[in-house]
């Protein structure tokens, strides 16, 4: 559920930055085979993906530690894991032999088809662990495209919109969810030269901009917990600049803290619920923030290895850290393992955010990370691993 959201607006190149330090914090361990890609990673380290097939086949994948899971096509040519919870249960979207596309769970080791929005082009982004799934449907005709929260039970619910005074047609994409039942994304309407996107939260049945760095496009692309959001926020500085921001305690703020007057590019892809951040930059490939500044994965794993740590996806309360990685020019989806595991203590929730937690139906798995999160604030006098 660490998302691990599909960037709308992909990095064409990469400069690595940044040099090796004393020891790698990571080793990458490949899950998935040549060109294949990641889109989540759960609490127990568990990512899913798609990888090709043949032609232009893709098919939908988990694994485990313990080698690649297909988790099939249903009936269809094709299928994409776009999520997974800390149940195991993962959310994807799957295309028949007619070009349809339709959205599957796959839970005990089957998958199931959970169908489309009447009437509607239907794509599935996220699942918490109570089993709610986001999703966006588009209408063919007009071009309008709506959110929705679809529950347990399979009910829709309708996220709404921001308002938006211009033209073009108005679109509302979801791309995660919280155990709070909390909802980031983007909305707003697709106008040209620059979209009208708008970063957003939806709690509670309103939808709520986020606010901007000054100006338009951003968007949100995961969140946790905490209501901690990431993503990617334009600049008025130029005409693409843009930079990864946290959105917290009401307050957007960039994390790239390179100068105004250099050209930045990059973009919050994971966050967990230690508020650390990964994503993607045009000076580091891929990168991580843990609350200082943005530092290259290349920079932390053996150089020896080759690999270029480009696009992060997702990163778990572990650290964990689900990606693509490129190597002697092909692709591969990739986890990064602490070498030392960070023994930092997660901030426990604040009241107002533990009421709500517990307001929804918890599952045993939601009890368990609350009371892990809980535990875990108890042990701040620990100290951090010295590097050698």
């Amino acid at each position: 559920m660490y998302l691990h959201h599909r960037l709308s607006l992909v990095l064409l190149s990469f400069t690595v930055a940044g040099s090796a330090w004393a020891y790698p914090e990571y080793r990458v361990t490949v899950v998935g085979p040549a060109n294949s890609w990641a889109y989540g990673i759960n609490n127990a380290g568990v990512v899913v993906g798609d990888y090709p097939v043949g032609g232009d086949r893709r098919r939908a994948f988990l694994n485990r530690g313990k080698g690649l899971v297909d988790l099939g096509a249903l009936k269809g040519v094709w299928s994409s894991a776009s999520g997974i919870n800390d149940r195991g249960e993962v959310v994807g979207n799957w295309r028949s032999a007619d070009g349809r596309q339709r959205g599957f769970i796959y839970a005990c080791g089957k998958a199931r088809d959970i169908g489309t929005i009447s009437g509607k082009v239907t794509g599935y982004s996220d699942i918490n662990d109570a089993g709610y799934i986001t999703a966006s449907g588009r209408n063919p005709d007009t071009g309008e495209t709506l959110g929705y929260l679809r529950a347990p039970n399979g009910a829709f619910t309708h996220l709404g919109a921001i308002p938006w005074d211009g033209s073009g047609a108005p679109e509302t994409v979801p791309a995660a969810i919280n155990n709070r039942n909390q909802i980031t994304g983007r909305s707003g309407r697709f106008t040209t030269p620059e979209p009208g996107y708008r970063a957003f939260v939806w709690k509670n049945g309103v939808i709520r901009d986020l606010g901007d760095l000054g100006s338009t496009p951003n968007m949100g692309l995961a969140i946790n917990d905490r209501g901690q959001i990431t993503g990617q926020a334009f600049l008025p500085a130029g005409p693409r600049d843009s930079v990864a921001f946290l959105y917290s305690h009401g307050r957007m703020v960039g994390i790239d803290d390179r100068p105004a007057t250099e050209y930045r590019y990059s973009a919050g892809a994971g966050i967990n619920n230690r508020g650390h951040v990964v994503g993607i930059s045009d000076h580091l490939s891929g990168f991580i923030w843990r609350g200082k500044r943005m530092e290259s994965l290349n920079a932390l794993i053996d150089p020896a290895s080759g690999w270029d740590i480009s696009y992060p996806v997702a990163i778990n309360d572990a650290g964990q850290i689900a990606a693509v990685a490129g190597r002697n020019g092909v692709r591969y989806a990739v986890r990064l393992d602490l070498i030392r595991p960070h023994v930092d203590a997660a901030p426990a929730l604040d009241p107002e955010a533990r009421a709500e937690l517990l307001a929804f139906p918890a599952s045993p798995a939601l009890e368990a990370a609350l009371a892990k999160a809980e535990a875990q604030a108890q042990e701040r006098e620990v100290a951090r691993p010295v590097a050698q």
